[in-house]
């Protein structure tokens, strides 16, 4: 019944930090203030080929194993070391931002936004002069070192470089740079490139001496972004770098099907930073981040059960999300990985109270998108779905979740799924289910609070209000008439 990944593949389906920061680099105890107050950007809309795609790369890819870290050389030219990244088989974002560094005219680059690595990096060219940029333009978004006068390669002897990068420089280094990093995002999925400072803007407000990747080896798909914005809990991460303690992001909410083509602001994702990342309504609720010895740079949530059509599914086992006292286990949260993973026993008892509650005949499409419970996508609006709630740590506290967050409907197949699969050890909670929830996440109070906005009126077609508008100039004309005529009968 579906596929079970091992924990090695999951630990290649979520971000890893294969380097561990020292405790004092990530330590909050003494944080200065932040360099921004708070921001808020936009995001590009994004449509149901993301999640197909990833889909079916995930299905020709089959098993793997996680990328093995390489033990530091101490330093050369060829030594390579890898910074956590989000390791998917592809990068299936659903939050895609445009940002701008380089001074004194900042260029647009975009980043998708990725809560499990702590790297940002910005595919950079490799022209070594602006006259052979000129002669070859490299592709559009592509940033220009020789274009900023304040882009700077980050010294081999910057605290940065040795405690995070691990380099030994030596007092006979002859390069002055950081050594090549390698960022691993899936089996053929990474960049590679050097850290660089720059001047990063965020709306009229520019921030200097930020560090970053400056990436001039890519391979695979990033949804069409150039570059990646880490935000997670390593020094290195945006959040880390602006001293900014919170952030949130809402990702649009897709109704019954994602549109393939988007347009206007109703289907795109919003991401907020520091003051700007509070709870828009009365209605919110929180739960304890919590933290992985084995993976300090993600986010971990303690999930306690699962309801559907409002009873607790008392088939998955005592302990089956827990976080073990090794950082192993757990239940993380991505804004890269669409699908949600459960662990295997949780997974066949959500799929078995689905299907028994469904009033239709499954369809395998394991064949055709990896995925174990389908339904024939034409048949499925006479069926009803049952409900799915999340129960989380912090006095029942729960996340209450449309059909659009967990059944997605395949127009290329006529299928709709459960977006949902097995996985042994690692549960994943996908951006799929997060879509239309307000997730705001306060790194220094290690606490996440989640929303979901209340449902907007529906809008009345604009032949009601066209035919509303013309009734109520008619009355006011009646009644217009009708004063003037007992005026008349007065005189």
């Amino acid at each position: 019944m579906g596929r079970s990944l091992t924990l090695s593949a999951m630990l290649l389906l979520i971000s890893i930090q294969l380097l561990l920061p020292p405790a004092a680099l990530v330590s909050s105890a003494a944080k200065p203030s932040p360099k921004l107050s708070g921001f808020t950007v936009m995001a590009r809309p994004w449509v149901q080929k993301v999640i197909t795609s990833f889909l079916k790369e995930l299905l020709q890819q089959g098993a793997y194993s996680i990328v093995q870290n390489k033990p530091p050389s101490g330093g050369g030219d060829d030594a390579q070391q890898q910074l956590g990244g989000a390791a998917a088989t592809g990068t299936a974002a659903l939050l895609v931002i445009d940002m701008s560094l380089g001074t004194p005219t900042p260029q647009n680059v975009s980043g998708l936004v990725d809560i499990t690595s702590q790297l940002v990096w910005a595919q950079c060219s490799a022209c070594a002069t602006r006259a052979a940029c000129a002669a070859t333009p490299p592709p559009a978004d592509t940033f220009l070192p020789n274009n900023s006068a304040t882009f700077s390669p980050l010294p081999c002897s910057s605290g940065m470089c040795l405690s995070v990068l691990r380099e030994t420089c030596g007092a006979k280094a002859t390069r002055a740079d950081c050594d090549r990093y390698i960022a691993t995002y899936g089996p053929a999925v990474n960049t590679s490139g050097y850290l660089a400072t720059d001047t990063f803007t965020f709306g009229s407000t520019r921030v200097p001496g930020v560090v970053f990747g400056c990436s001039d080896k890519t391979k695979g798909d990033f949804s069409g972004a150039n570059g990646v914005i880490g935000l997670g809990r390593g020094p290195l991460s945006l959040i880390s770098q602006l001293q900014l303690s919170r952030f949130s992001y809402q990702l649009w909410a897709p109704q019954d099907s994602i549109p393939e083509k988007s347009s206007g602001d109703d289907n795109r994702s919003i991401i907020r930073f520091g003051d700007e990342a509070v709870p828009k309504t009365k209605s919110s609720r929180s739960t304890p981040l919590l933290s992985s010895t084995q993976h300090p740079n993600l986010y971990y949530v303690n999930l306690t059960g699962i309801l559907v059509d409002g009873k607790v599914l008392s088939d998955i086992p005592a302990g089956a999300f827990g976080l073990r006292a090794n950082g192993a286990g757990g239940v993380v949260l991505s804004t890269t990985i669409p699908v949600t993973y459960l662990e295997a026993a949780a997974y066949r008892a959500v799929r078995q109270a689905m299907a028994s509650r469904i009033s239709l005949q499954p369809v395998d499409g394991s064949a055709l998108l990896g995925l174990d419970l389908c339904y024939a996508a034409a048949s499925m609006g006479n069926a009803k779905v049952p409900s799915l709630v999340l129960a989380f740590d912090g006095g029942g506290t729960v996340m209450e979740l449309a059909v659009a967050n967990y059944f997605l409907k395949d127009n290329d197949t006529g299928l709709e799924c459960l977006t949902m699969l097995p996985s042994r050890g690692v549960s994943v909670l996908g951006s799929l289910l997060q879509a239309g929830t307000n997730m705001i996440y306060d790194v220094d109070g290690e606490r996440l609070t989640f929303e979901r906005p209340p449902p907007s009126k529906p809008q009345p077609p604009r032949w009601v209000i066209i035919v509303s508008c013309v009734v109520v100039v008619a009355v006011l004309i009646v009644i217009w008439f009708l004063y003037r005529r007992c005026q008349r009968r007065r005189v």
